[in-house]
């Protein structure tokens, strides 16, 4: 059976028949083994927000890479009435399935994959809404399906900023001249790599600040420190906590200096006895400092300087805080590499090394924060059975 082909039959099969019977799995002597897991979170939407984007991550926990990957999502228990997903870059709904593809139809050995799919609220009800599905698939065999599938609750409720977060996995080497910090090839043992994060406010209030914790994968540090944010003593872990006010992303308008969301980036080295492989186990979490009325009176100056000492009392209030944390992977190529070589471009250099780089307007972030995720859908092809040749 190809793949359009399973993922039609699974349309009718049901996920508790695929997880338990393993029906589309390749032949045992197939080399295309690939172990892959699923999170979903982010579905609790703002009282007075518009929808949001739920987050997804697709992680390969194997050494080789997964191809002809496939996102199925069952909305046959949403409430549509209430919150309904646009399908748009991914099959048309069928028998309460979306089905969907993902950019160039791969998952590497070892990557994170941040994927996306936007949930839309209809009218202005309010409470539970029902539950979607989320299955990950590819064209071989998955050696614990176990974790394939997860299913998570959808409601509107709660009123206050709603953050969420993207990390990329950090897989390039670079060097940082002349203020600015560009790509020259592939993440060795003892080069440092960009890890690049960043968060957007898709709640119904502003934020007053930021507090930022980040986690190491084992065999990476932080390349140098940066002032007013503390680390641990073997240099795997971070927090620092900014003044910055971000807008709920339905304020946030063109050619104003109110911002929806924010980029982040820190240094990383990979220590020298790394051999090539993907750490896995790094982590970012962004929270809220908000208080209330402060945001509000706040917004007018969008700053991002460091919280004075005298905002200590600023508690953290996240309408939905699943999707405060993202994972990421620190990829670590051989001698040998896959590639390399000068990428132009980067991020500049402007004051400390790690941290704060900038506001991202809501439009902008939209389009270059979370639908690039969007973006990765693509549109599967399913054929029936009959269309299948003979391989006799």
């Amino acid at each position: 059976m190809i793949f359009g082909n399973r993922a039609a039959a699974y349309l009718g099969a049901g996920a508790a028949g695929l997880v338990a019977a393993g029906a589309f799995a390749a032949p045992a002597l197939a080399d295309n083994t690939a172990d892959l897991a699923i999170k979903a979170t982010g579905t609790t939407i703002a009282v007075g927000a518009p929808g949001k984007f739920a987050s997804v991550s697709l992680l390969n926990k194997s050494a080789v890479d997964a191809k002809g990957v496939l996102v199925g999502l069952d909305i046959s228990k949403l409430d549509t009435k209430l919150v309904d997903i646009n399908e748009s870059g991914c099959n048309t709904r069928e028998d309460g399935w979306i089905l969907c593809g993902i950019e160039g139809d791969t998952i590497g050995a070892g990557e994170d994959v941040d994927w996306a799919f936007p949930l839309t609220r209809k009218g202005d009800g309010t409470g539970p809404a029902g539950s979607i599905s989320a299955l990950i698939l590819h064209e071989g065999d998955d050696p614990d399906e176990s974790n394939n599938l997860v299913t998570v609750d959808v409601k509107v409720e709660g009123t206050g900023p709603d953050l969420s977060v993207v990390a990329d996995d950090v897989r390039k080497a670079v060097k940082v001249e002349g203020g600015s910090i560009t790509q020259v090839g592939d993440l060795q043992a003892g080069n440092t790599g960009q890890l690049i994060y960043s968060a957007f406010n898709q709640g119904d209030q502003a934020t007053t600040g930021l507090r930022i914790s980040v986690k190491l994968p084992k065999g990476a540090t932080f390349a140098e420190k940066e002032e007013d944010c503390t680390y641990n003593d073997a240099m795997t872990a971070l927090t620092c906590q900014y003044e910055a006010v971000l807008v709920p992303a339905s304020q946030d308008k063109d050619g104003d200096k109110l911002y929806a969301g924010a980029r982040f980036y820190n240094l990383v080295k990979v220590d020298a006895g790394v051999k090539p492989s993907s750490l896995t186990g790094g982590e970012v979490t962004i929270d809220p400092l908000w208080k209330e009325g402060a945001a509000a009176s706040n917004a007018t100056k969008a700053t991002t300087s460091n919280l004075p000492q005298n905002a200590e009392g600023v508690s953290d209030k996240d309408v939905d805080a699943s999707d405060n944390t993202d994972d990421f992977s620190v990829i670590v190529a051989g001698k040998g590499g896959t590639g390399g070589g000068d990428n132009g471009g980067g991020l500049p250099v402007t004051g400390p090394q790690a941290g704060l780089i900038g506001g991202i307007g809501g439009a902008v972030l939209l389009a270059g924060g979370v639908m690039f995720m969007v973006a990765r859908r693509r549109r599967i092809v399913l054929v029936t059975p009959g269309d299948e040749k003979s391989a006799v």
